[in-house]
């Protein structure tokens, strides 16, 4: 299904029936990164973000920009007709989800952060990633999807993926090779964690339930979800054993286990979520 949010094409799948969870895949993913996962009694909506899957890959840097990524996903999940559900984000998306829950926390039933950041922190070490974001995006125009592909297989934190069967790592190759480089490096430099808001100070204020996700060998966010729980106590963190940074694809099955429980033990708990500033973060819509 193909909706248009001012005058962009997103393109969106809607599986199963009940409680709606929107579900935000990861940089250089798709949609079709959610397929494994099954959730009865929830209507799951996948959304291919801007710049990737079948969704509209604009020239322009502007539509890139974490604010109206933020204000179209409003605009397109108000269309649906979905008035209150959960997120799930995964790396990417989850700082999307995040940053998407502080400004709508009215809306927002449940929050579950798959190794995800709340952005970077600090002057040097915000300039630093920006530039690092910089040069990738300039790699990624000049090299191609075929160069980006190595070089994003073959970070530390993907190391885990090469014990994963053939047939899932084929998948895994066969949507980061379907990317386009313009809409790749328009989205590092409009949405990356250099350029994403530093949301550490807004943690303590996210009132709906929360499930951090990190899996055991992805040391770098097992910190990052040990940093949530510090921040607000109320959060949820669950380590997925045997598996490193992408947990729903590394080990569907565990994944699958630990979101259910989560969302049987939350979902009919009722909270009033008070709406929370985030200062000339928060997106105007």
């Amino acid at each position: 299904m193909l909706m248009v949010i001012d005058k962009i094409k997103y393109h969106i799948k809607i599986k199963g029936e009940g409680k709606p969870i929107i579900c935000l895949h990861g940089f250089s993913e798709n949609l079709s990164t959610w397929e494994s996962i099954m959730l009865a009694d929830y209507q799951m909506i996948l959304i291919d973000l801007i710049g990737h899957g079948e969704s509209e890959k604009p020239y322009s840097r502007q539509s890139y920009h974490w604010k109206v990524i933020i204000r179209h996903l409003h605009k397109l999940i108000h269309q649906l007709g979905f008035k209150r559900y959960s997120l799930l984000g995964y790396s990417l998306g989850g700082r999307i989800a995040l940053a998407y829950s502080l400004a709508y926390p009215r809306e927002i039933e449940m929050l579950i952060l798959e190794s995800a950041s709340y952005g970077e922190c600090g002057l040097i070490k915000r300039f630093k990633r920006r530039k690092d974001d910089s040069k990738l995006a300039k790699n990624i125009r000049q090299n191609g999807i075929e160069w980006f592909n190595l070089y994003w297989s073959g970070l530390r934190i993907f190391a885990t993926q090469t014990q994963l069967p053939r047939g899932v790592t084929g998948q895994i190759r066969k949507r980061r090779l379907a990317n386009d480089p313009q809409a790749l490096a328009n989205t590092l430099c409009g949405s990356g964690q250099g350029k994403f808001p530093c949301l550490k100070n807004q943690i303590s204020k996210l009132t709906m339930p929360v499930l951090y996700i990190n899996g055991e060998y992805d040391t770098k966010y097992e910190q990052v979800g040990l940093e949530f729980k510090k921040l607000n106590s109320n959060i949820k963190h669950e380590i997925i054993k045997g598996v490193g940074h992408n947990t729903h694809i590394e080990d569907s099955q565990a994944f699958n286990e630990v979101l259910k429980k989560f969302l049987v033990t939350n979902f009919e708990r009722g909270c009033t979520h008070d709406e929370v500033s985030l200062g000339n973060t928060k997106p105007k819509v």
